[in-house]
């Protein structure tokens, strides 16, 4: 933990600041944008003499490989869609939960989490059922979600890690609720994938996206999507489009054949640059290890919430290690959370503001001197 776990030479601006701020956006290891730039130039500069069609129908597939190995499945079961917003938003306009069904999340949610469900429920007259825990993180639980679930349930769609509070659910838990009142389990890992071990087999879960530019160290424009055996086989994307197909260069205007894999949801063109940044910043996780980086993550994320207890900040984040992961969120009494981020990012501790909190991330790019230090400037700013 004295030293970071990903070489410090990958993250040239560490040499400027103090990064503690993954959640809202992770730094790109220098490996991965070299190899992205280098495609964009190519691309750029040579056009079809290099990126052919059969280049072009197999450019996500590196990004698929090493996502499915991510998440322990098969690359058909996964789809790179252009953000998680949009796997989200086909998820429910393909769902649409029916007038008498519902679907629940929590209030303390990422939007694109709940937007998605608000817009198809006002078309279908679904009823979308939001855990109370913005004004009370601390009880957010298993427990507080299970309380809205019932038979009626069509969709439980939440985060693994929320991105509020750092709060981590166990996927198989959250499966296990959901199907027991045969709902859709739908779940955002944008917080998670890259940091906390994920096997979507074991733990059931039917859909799964993840955001590729915070923990995994991606750019913006990628995204991974898995899909379940049960919606694999039944999912019928509401956005189709030429790369949707068996064969998308066919270009078969007359009919439609869509691929049998997730790949039916990649509808169209895309920034493929985003695409490759994707699949070389999962394999450089992946030879980092998860297991490796949650240990790292859990140990920087509790020295940093013992300094803040000293300081003494009210601390969001559940301590439990099984329930927390790489996100510190604290508040601080008679002070109000969002100046303390700014006065932190003016003095170099680069941090975000959430919900009147300071909401702090560590990742393999950071070591415990710079918990330390971002201590040190927290306790100048309070005094």
């Amino acid at each position: 933990m004295k030293e970071s776990l990903a070489p410090r030479r990958d993250f040239p601006l560490l040499d400027e600041v103090t990064y503690l701020n993954a959640a809202s956006m992770g730094l790109v290891p220098r490996p991965v944008q070299e190899q992205a730039a280098a495609f964009d130039r190519e691309l750029a500069l040579r056009g079809t003499t290099w990126f052919d069609e059969a280049q072009e129908v197999g450019v996500l597939d590196r990004a698929r490989n090493a996502a499915a190995r991510l998440l322990n499945t098969s690359p058909e079961a996964i789809a790179i869609t252009t953000s998680a917003t949009e796997a989200f938003c086909q998820a429910a306009w393909w769902l649409r939960p029916a007038q008498g069904t519902n679907i629940v999340s929590i209030d303390l949610e990422f939007p694109s989490v709940t937007y998605p469900w608000f817009r198809v429920a006002a078309e279908t007259g679904a009823d979308v059922r939001l855990v109370q825990a913005k004004d009370d993180p601390a009880s957010l639980s298993l427990d507080s979600v299970a309380a809205l679930v019932d038979d009626q349930t069509a969709v439980v769609c939440v985060s693994h890690v929320q991105f509020a509070t750092g709060h981590r659910f166990a996927l198989d838990e959250l499966a296990s609720l959901a199907h027991a009142h045969d709902a859709t389990l739908v779940i955002d890992a944008t917080q998670s994938a890259g940091m906390v071990p994920i096997d979507v087999q074991s733990s059931d879960v039917d859909m799964l996206v993840a955001g590729g530019y915070k923990w995994l160290g991606a750019a913006f424009g990628a995204a991974v999507c898995y899909l379940g055996p049960k919606l694999l086989a039944e999912i019928d994307p509401p956005f189709v489009g030429w790369r949707s197909t068996t064969e998308p260069y066919a270009l078969d205007a007359a009919h439609m054949s869509l691929a049998p894999s997730a790949r039916r949801l990649e509808f169209s063109t895309m920034s493929y640059g985003a695409g490759v940044a994707l699949g070389a910043a999962i394999e450089y996780i992946l030879d980092l290890g998860i297991d490796r980086i949650l240990t790292h993550d859990l140990a920087l994320a509790a020295r940093l919430m013992a300094g803040l207890d000293t300081l003494g900040a009210t601390i969001l984040t559940p301590r439990d290690d099984h329930l927390r992961a790489g996100i510190v969120t604290a508040r601080f009494p008679g002070r109000d959370g969002e100046e303390v981020a700014a006065r932190l990012n003016e003095a170099g501790v680069i941090v975000s503001p959430r919900f009147g909190s300071t909401r702090f991330s560590t990742h393999v790019f950071n070591r415990a001197q710079d918990v330390d230090h971002a201590l040190s400037v927290v306790e100048r700013v309070l005094n």
